[in-house]
């Protein structure tokens, strides 16, 4: 990867993180405003009833002190046999408040209500006469626009504590989001880090939220057993590779000796040693440059029928000794593009586990940029067909792993490798096919 890319992935990556940062903040701080303007709904609704009554309440109560007041003095004056003193009026009512006096036969006495009310609020009072000749009808009434206003002006300053309670929850909340996100984008950050192959994980800090640090300790530990088996695994890769071209080297020494004998027959047989030996060599180099970058760097384009034939060919002395056969078939052959002895080292495990596990002949079939694999034995049972391509759990274990081996093998390369019939087995490998010229 180019210097460039590298630092356009990581630019990319950043704004992503912040993007995500970005985005938890926001739904922190929503969600707190959200609970916040439903408990202050929940409170302000009843808090406005609650006032609304209060002053009704209230102005009721004035009325009625009111017509109690008129009452009390024109029952004296009727029980002193005097006329009603009705001058008294003034001085008990309030401003904006009127009266209307009913004599028994239906006579207005006092009628000073103000003009244009538009919300009346009327309280009234009978006061009987004492020789039980009817009753003094005393009605005090007021306009409530009054009380409507002063209940306006108080939603308002209610709406404004809303407001302000709602900015400072916002203000809050914003703060919570940003102590809450910082950590957690960290933890993103790291487990990022872990999973492109980067285990330096032990400068998380502690935030002091338990969870969060807990969370942290466990990436951390993680990252560090990773790195140490990963480590412990390139140790072993290396030093398996160093002792087994050290091997090969010495077989082929030997073959290069034996390739200058007087026996025409030694000659050639030890021919035929060293240039096993060579791909064998060969075959260690492109598994650990496979191992190494998930990617083969040798693609080429081949004729896969030809291919075919030269490990058939290979094989059929090993299936001769074992009494059984193998043969080449095909279908429109195709050019495919693919690495030459990552392809063949697949097709060898393929037939491999044809010979060790299957019946009969084998036949290697190969159609376009495919190659079919099949026997003639009983194949795999129902239970077997989701697994057989699955690592041995136990890592010592010698058989079961090579067919889980040609399917990583074939990935490599751009491939796959799949079980397309049970009984018989039949197992396919395919390959890509060449792409299109680039244009000029």
């Amino acid at each position: 990867m180019s210097p460039i890319r590298r630092r356009s992935s990581s630019r990319s990556a950043a704004s992503a993180s912040v993007s995500r940062a970005e985005r938890v903040r926001r739904r922190l701080v929503v969600s707190t405003i959200a609970i916040v303007l439903v408990v202050l709904t929940a409170l302000a609704v009843p808090v406005g009833i609650i006032i609304h009554r209060a002053g009704e309440d209230e102005l009721r109560g004035r009325l009625d002190s009111q017509v109690t007041a008129l009452g009390a003095q024109l029952s004296a004056d009727l029980g002193a046999g005097r006329e009603p003193d009705l001058a008294f009026v003034d001085t008990v009512l309030g401003v904006g408040d009127g009266v209307r006096v009913v004599a028994p036969g239906g006579e207005v006495l006092v009628d000073r209500r103000p003009p244009g009310l538009t919300d009346p609020l009327t309280v009234t009072r009978s006061v009987p006469v004492p020789d039980g000749g009817g009753s003094y009808l005393i009605e005090v009434v007021t306009d409530t626009e009054p009380l409507s206003e002063r209940f306006r002006d108080q939603l308002a300053t209610l709406a404004l504590i809303t407001v302000g309670g709602l900015l400072a929850a916002a203000a809050l909340a914003a703060v919570q989001a940003r102590q809450l996100a910082r950590p957690l984008e960290r933890l993103a950050t790291s487990a990022g880090r872990i999973g492109d192959g980067d285990f330096s994980t032990s400068s998380l800090p502690t935030t002091g939220i338990s969870e969060i640090d807990r969370i942290s300790g466990a990436l951390r530990t993680s990252g560090t057993r990773v790195d140490q088996k990963l480590s412990a695994e390139r140790h072993f890769t290396a030093d398996a590779t160093h002792q087994l071209r050290t091997g090969l080297t010495g077989i082929a020494m030997r073959f290069e000796l034996l390739a200058r004998h007087d026996d025409p027959e030694v000659v050639a047989e030890a021919s035929i040693g060293l240039q096993q030996a060579d791909q064998l060599d060969e075959t260690i180099s492109q598994l650990l440059d496979a191992a190494r970058d998930g990617t083969s760097r040798e693609r080429t384009e081949f004729e896969l029928q030809t291919l075919v034939d030269v490990h058939v060919a290979e094989w059929t002395g090993r299936f001769a000794a074992a009494r059984r056969s193998i043969v080449s078939t095909s279908a429109k052959p195709a050019v495919v593009l693919g690495t030459k002895g990552l392809a063949g080292q697949v097709i060898d495990i393929i037939v491999h586990n044809a010979l060790v596990h299957g019946r009969g002949t084998v036949t290697v079939h190969v159609e376009g940029p495919t190659v079919v694999v099949t026997d003639e034995g009983g194949g795999l049972a129902d239970h077997q067909i989701e697994t057989v391509f699955a690592d041995p759990s136990d890592p010592s274990a010698a058989h079961g792993r090579g067919l889980p081996l040609a399917r990583r093998l074939a990935r490599v390369d751009g491939g796959s490798v799949e079980v397309v019939q049970p009984r018989p087995l039949a197992i396919r490998y395919r390959l890509n096919r060449p792409g299109p010229p680039p244009e000029p």
